[in-house]
């Protein structure tokens, strides 16, 4: 779950990483993109995955194929709406500057 959590982060930020790095060319790279935003993404969706992995086995009385699987789908929704989350987030930036001056 770490992994598919951390791979679906790491996707949420490659979107347009290159495109938010040069966003202010003219000042030099947004290096924050690299070093900042790469690293808690994938953070963030390590750990939505295993939060929703986890918590509900406090309250399972039993484990099952039926609960792992609710389990599973559960995780799936919460990656779905973490991708989702970042990327209405990564929309909402401004535009860049083009690379060339006129």
């Amino acid at each position: 779950m770490a992994l598919a959590g951390g791979f679906v982060g790491l996707l949420g930020w490659a979107a347009d990483a290159e495109l938010r790095a040069r966003a202010g060319f003219e000042a030099g790279p947004d290096w924050s993109v690299l070093y900042a935003e790469l690293p808690l993404t994938v953070l963030v969706g390590v750990l939505a995955a295993l939060s929703a992995w986890l918590l509900p086995r406090r309250w399972m009385i039993r484990s099952s194929v039926a609960s792992y699987a609710g389990r599973v789908v559960l995780v799936a929704i919460v990656l779905a709406g973490f991708w989702l989350a970042v990327q209405g987030w990564y929309t909402g930036l401004p535009e860049s500057m083009p690379d060339h001056k006129p």
